[in-house]
């Protein structure tokens, strides 16, 4: 779809090209022969202009359908930079030609004589005629350039959009010239001669503009603006801590955004793909072509303790670990935690994992004296199970919860036989302020009591809640 997109985009802007190709071919034939038959050196020097006009336009037509190529293992960012180099070499015609008007109108001012000119209506039509057609083109180009992010268009559209101030000059000068006819006034006979020099600088004015604009886009040139306006968009984006890097580079109508952003400490490999999707996606809402590639890292905390540096370590590994526990010996540290890997790996290949775990967790903690790994199979699928009528065993529970101190209440109690095994599951109330800490030292002798008393359970599992929650 997004293909199909583009291309339907590549080809309008072709089309367009060719419309305003075909007004420049019918431009420049009325304007040659009106100039001559008037012998109106500012009708010659618009004739000139729309020479120029008709060469930008196949150069635009051409561009595009260079720029429309896909990428190869030549150019890899595609070929979109051709309309902006077609636009730089449009500049460039557009001062070799003004200079070459320039030094005609120059040439006959310093002679000092006016060209006798045939004032008729065909003059002064013509000129009324290019004013109506470029300001139709200008606005269409403009338009489509915007719509289509074109630079090739966009070129076009200021060009044709000057074009309309020089045929005005010069449709001024042929009225000036006939009123210096008829009024005897002799330096208005030079208004024509005025009128090419005013098309010339005006096309310089216009070189110097295009090109300036052209040549930031082929040197890689990143609108501030813009810059701002991502930096902005990723300021509050979940899990980015800092936008480290942004470049942006620019190909035709197309976008190419570097991003290199800081996550927040620990982040897991999963964690970094999802912030990696929500930056595209806010990257894309404002330039819906751009071709966007983010890098991420976590960003280290200045003081980490031992458990958030064994944690750290870990997750970058993408190894899952709980149960851990740091004990202090003095000035040195013991480690134990569960590590859960593939139920399939075999001893020895799991053994050389945990080998280079250890390794790297006594690299980046210091102090650790001994690392005690337990290995268990993390769980690849969903067991079967159903659920157990055991009155009895929930009666023995909730007897040795009563006895429990701080316990308030023990209910949804239920056991589940899968594959052979029993697991119970229940919930068990406490205050609303008592710690966390005290809570899970409360829980883990309650599960010591129930397994001392009801040996068969394979699993326990103790599901604490304030006595506040009014979720059941």
């Amino acid at each position: 779809m997004a293909s199909q997109a583009l291309n339907f985009r590549e080809d309008s802007k072709q089309r367009i090209a060719a419309w305003s190709l075909a007004a420049a071919v019918g431009l420049l034939v009325f304007k040659l022969l009106v100039g001559l038959h008037a012998n109106s050196l500012g009708i010659l020097a618009e004739a000139a202009h729309s020479a120029l006009d008709l060469l930008a336009s196949a150069l635009t037509w051409v561009s595009l359908r260079i720029a429309a190529r896909p990428a190869d293992a030549n150019h890899p960012f595609g070929h979109g930079k051709f309309e902006s180099f077609s636009a730089f070499l449009e500049a460039g015609l557009l001062v070799a030609t003004a200079l070459a008007i320039g030094d005609a109108a120059v040439r006959r001012w310093m002679a000092g004589t006016a060209a006798v000119m045939r004032l008729d209506a065909w003059a002064f039509a013509v000129m009324a005629t290019s004013m109506a057609v470029d300001g139709v083109r200008a606005r269409y180009l403009r338009r489509a350039s915007s719509a289509y992010g074109s630079d090739a268009l966009a070129a076009d559209a200021l060009n044709y959009s000057s074009d309309i101030a020089t045929s005005a000059a010069v449709l001024l000068g042929l009225a000036l010239v006939g009123i210096g006819r008829r009024w005897q006034v002799g330096w208005l006979l030079h208004a024509d001669t005025a009128a090419a020099l005013v098309v010339a600088a005006a096309m310089v004015g216009l070189a110097l503009r295009l090109g300036r604009r052209m040549a930031g886009v082929l040197l890689d040139e990143a609108p501030p603006a813009l810059s701002h306006d991502l930096r902005q968009a990723l300021a509050g984006a979940p899990g980015v801590t800092e936008v480290e890097r942004l470049r942006l580079r620019r190909m035709g109508s197309r976008y190419f955004v570097d991003l290199q952003l800081g996550l927040e400490p620990a982040s897991t490999l999963e964690r970094a793909g999802q912030v990696r999707q929500e930056v595209a996606k806010r990257i894309l809402q404002r330039l819906p072509e751009a071709d966007v590639v983010v890098e991420t890292h976590p960003r280290a905390q200045a003081r980490l303790g031992p458990i958030e540096q064994v944690q750290a370590v870990a997750l970058r590994s993408n190894l899952n670990i709980h149960d851990l526990s740091i004990y202090q010996l003095g000035p040195a540290l013991d480690v134990e935690f569960h590590l859960e890997l593939r139920e399939n790996m075999p001893l020895a290949e799991a053994h050389d994992l945990v080998s280079r775990l250890e390794a790297a967790i006594r690299h980046e903690v210091p102090g650790v004296r001994e690392i005690v790994t337990h290995i268990e199979p993390e769980a690849a699928k969903v067991g079967p199970a159903a659920l157990v009528d055991a009155q009895d065993v929930a009666r023995r529970v909730e007897a040795l919860a009563r006895s429990a101190p701080d316990m308030l209440d023990c209910h949804d109690i239920q056991v589940r036989n899968s594959r052979g095994h029993l697991a119970l599951s229940c919930h068990c109330s406490f205050s609303d302020v008592l710690p966390v800490s005290e809570v899970h030292e409360r829980v883990s002798r309650l599960e010591a009591e129930i397994r001392r008393e009801l040996p068969q359970l394979f699993r326990i599992t103790i599901h604490p809640e304030p006595k506040s929650d009014n979720r059941r």
